[in-house]
């Protein structure tokens, strides 16, 4: 009887271990195809297409959703050659960024960056992490991942 009881246990044991690891691997397979954006992006300390005194960001926004975005926040971190965080301003930058972007179409922009810095860089820093913690749509919803757990 014990035997019996020990197998139905390790059964149940296993049959939960396996729908654990399907909800988990599919969840991270949904929530990748629900981010409603594509984003790139590069610091730039010179440019005939933006005006910023200290640096400026070229960046490239495709809004995916099916609705027009109004504005949205970037999250990122900049590094200097050693990787390292920057010393001449703030390494962790949010910047919100207020155009419209209609469904399925490209923003192309240049963005000062001149607000985050104390002196004017010698270089372009390094990006890492970026991310959209917030869109505001036109219909006044809200899409929100203020920790860029999706852009993992």
């Amino acid at each position: 009887m014990k035997k019996k009881e020990m197998y139905r246990r390790e059964c149940i044991l296993k049959a939960v271990l396996v729908v654990f690891c399907f909800v988990i691997s599919s969840c991270s397979l949904f929530a990748r195809e629900s981010i409603p954006y594509l984003i790139n992006a590069e610091m730039v300390t010179e440019s005939e297409n933006c005006e910023f005194q200290a640096a400026g960001l070229d960046l490239f926004f495709f809004n995916r959703s099916e609705k027009a975005v109004l504005s949205f926040t970037l999250v990122f971190f900049l590094f200097d050659e050693d990787g390292e965080a920057i010393s001449d301003g703030r390494s962790n930058i949010v910047l919100s960024v207020k155009s419209r972007v209609e469904a399925g179409e490209v923003l192309e922009s240049c963005v000062s960056l001149d607000q985050f810095f104390y002196s004017i860089p010698e270089y372009a820093y390094d990006i890492d992490y970026l991310y959209v913690s917030r869109i505001e749509y036109e219909d006044g919803e809200i899409w929100q991942d203020p920790l860029g757990m999706l852009a993992l």
